[in-house]
C-alpha cells in the first residue's frame, strides 16, 4: 500500500503479460539423452545458462575425435560414428564425461 497525505492507503498491484514470471525465469534445468547410434549413454544436463549440446561435440573434439557427426532431436543428441571402433571409443568417452558431470 501506499501513503499519501489523507491517510488512506492505496493497493498497487502489478500484472506482467504473457504469463508473468514462469515465462521468465528458468526454473528447471534443460536435460538430453546422448545416444551414440541409437544406443543410450547418459543424459547431458544443462546446470549453468552457458551451456548447450554443443559441449557434447566440443568435449569430444577436445578427445581427439574429428570430423563428428552430431544432430539434436527433440531432447535427444546423437552422435554419428564412421564405424564399430570409432562407437566404442565415443560411448566410451561420453560414458566418462557424463557420469562426471
Amino acid at each position: 500500500m501506499l501513503n499519501n497525505s489523507t491517510g488512506m492507503g492505496i493497493p498497487i498491484f502489478f500484472f506482467t503479460r504473457g504469463g508473468g514470471l514462469a515465462e521468465d525465469v528458468k526454473l528447471n534445468e534443460d536435460s538430453y539423452e546422448v545416444f551414440v547410434e541409437g544406443q543410450y549413454v547418459g543424459d547431458k544436463t544443462l546446470y549453468a545458462q552457458n551451456e548447450d549440446f554443443h559441449d557434447i561435440g566440443d568435449f569430444l573434439e577436445r578427445q581427439g575425435f574429428q570430423n563428428l557427426e552430431i544432430e539434436l532431436k527433440g531432447d535427444h543428441i546423437i552422435v554419428h560414428a564412421d564405424n564399430d571402433d570409432e562407437k566404442k571409443q565415443l560411448r566410451q568417452a561420453l560414458e566418462v564425461y557424463l557420469k562426471n558431470r
